[in-house]
């Protein structure tokens, strides 16, 4: 199997929004009505999203997404200035399969919530729960290793899964305490080894749950992790008993038919291995699996078969503009045309020009006028316009609201307003 790893990227894009009207802005916004009448002829434009990817992440609007999968290493997310929380839903890992028959190991959890208090530059630390593989030659020569951040061993049966977290300290600190992780998915326990088709092998716990008990007179399933304690191991009849979990890992499958129990916040424990003494032979319970740790006012922890990633997405403050709306003529009749544009510009200090979209709407009668592109450039400046006509008389009150791009944040909050005398 090979994995695809996604490093950690951020964004910075510092500014607060404001609106400033300004005469000097209007001029030149009704010196090019003309060419925006001409762009603004044709049917108004909605686009589609304006996601695009970069490096690990997708950014739509101010909205930026990351995505972090399996890499068998520790993983960094630094953040971005003007964020001070994010959102995260992390995927624990499944149980590792039995090596024989590949019976099942436990699900992992997903978690999702929102992380506050965060500084500029801070830096998280993003452990994703691996799978086990197991080999021929973890079965000879030394346990089958349990999946990275967490999983308990086994020998012969799977290995339990690793859980996948976001934490304030690297994983070279000593684990003393949980403050360090703000967000736990568990993983699941490691299926149980089989010795027979006539003694199915006992799937490994999921997320929060104990490992299944071995048929036939086999062992006991290793019990599953709790929030303040590993779960205990699984006895092992006429062999050594599954280890019970711990703070941060999953507990180790016995020589004997014993499964391992989960750990106590994250790792799923390892599934039982046969002890050739034990009579009769059966198969061997499989290991617990691991707790979850959701931050307050987060969801799950729920079950899931997706493969263990994190995601944190956060948005951040785009740059201001200001926006100046104009309607020519601002006093028309019933049925004719009517020009309406809105020119966007950049604040002191911002040479980009912004790009995306301006929705005009006829407040007075809830009518959605139409989307239209920022298509005309005037210096660092663009504009969008549309032509229109209205049905009834009076005065219409007219707003145009900027989308925001990636560079710019929009004005839903505060859109610019212009008025239409309308007779017959």
């Amino acid at each position: 199997m090979t994995f695809s790893p996604l490093s950690a990227a951020d964004r910075q894009r510092p500014g607060a929004g404001h609106r400033v009207l300004s005469a000097a802005l209007r001029g030149r916004a009704e010196t090019v009505a003309a060419g925006v009448f001409c762009a603004a002829a044709v049917a108004p434009l909605v686009l589609p999203g304006t996601a695009h990817a970069q490096g690990s992440c997708t950014v739509s609007g101010p909205t930026t997404t990351c995505t972090f999968a399996f890499t068998g290493a520790e993983q960094a997310f630094t953040v971005p200035g003007g964020v001070s929380q994010v959102d995260v839903t992390a995927i624990g890992a499944a149980g590792g399969l039995e090596g024989v028959n590949n019976t099942a190991g436990g699900r992992g959890a997903q978690v999702s919530g929102t992380l506050g208090g965060l500084t500029a530059g801070q830096t998280l630390y993003v452990e994703v729960g691996g799978v086990p593989i197991n080999t021929s030659a973890c079965y000879v020569f030394s346990p089958c290793i349990g999946g990275f951040n967490g999983g308990g061993t086994s020998r012969f049966g799977g290995g339990g899964g690793g859980a996948s977290d976001v934490r304030t300290q690297p994983a070279a600190t000593p684990l003393t305490t949980t403050d360090s992780r703000l967000i736990v998915a568990a993983g699941g326990g490691g299926a149980g080894e089989v010795f027979s088709s006539s003694c199915p092998g006992s799937h490994g716990g999921d997320a929060g749950q104990p490992g299944q008990n071995g048929a036939c007179d086999g062992g006991m399933g290793g019990g599953a992790g709790t929030g303040t304690q590993g779960g205990a191991g699984g006895s092992a009849p006429g062999g050594t008993p599954g280890g019970s979990g711990a703070l941060g890992t999953g507990g180790n499958g016995g020589a004997g038919t014993g499964g391992a129990g989960g750990g106590g916040l994250y790792g799923g424990g390892g599934g039982g291995s046969l002890n050739g003494l034990a009579t009769p032979f059966g198969s061997a319970g499989g290991g617990g699996g691991g707790s979850s740790l959701v931050p307050a006012g987060g969801t799950g922890p729920t079950l899931t078969s997706t493969a263990a990633s994190i995601t944190i997405s956060y948005t951040t403050p785009g740059k201001s503009v200001t926006t100046v709306l104009t309607a020519m003529p601002p006093h028309t009749r019933v049925g004719l045309p009517v020009v309406l544009s809105d020119l966007v510009c950049p604040t002191a200090g911002s040479t980009t020009r912004p790009t995306g979209t301006v929705t005009f709407t006829d407040t007075t009668t809830g009518k959605t006028l139409g989307t239209t592109r920022l298509l005309l450039g005037l210096g660092r400046c663009a504009a969008a316009g549309l032509v229109t006509a209205f049905h009834t008389t009076g005065t219409h009150t007219i707003t145009a609201v900027y989308s925001g791009d990636t560079v710019y944040q929009g004005d839903s909050s505060n859109p610019e307003t212009t008025t239409v005398t309308v007779t017959r």
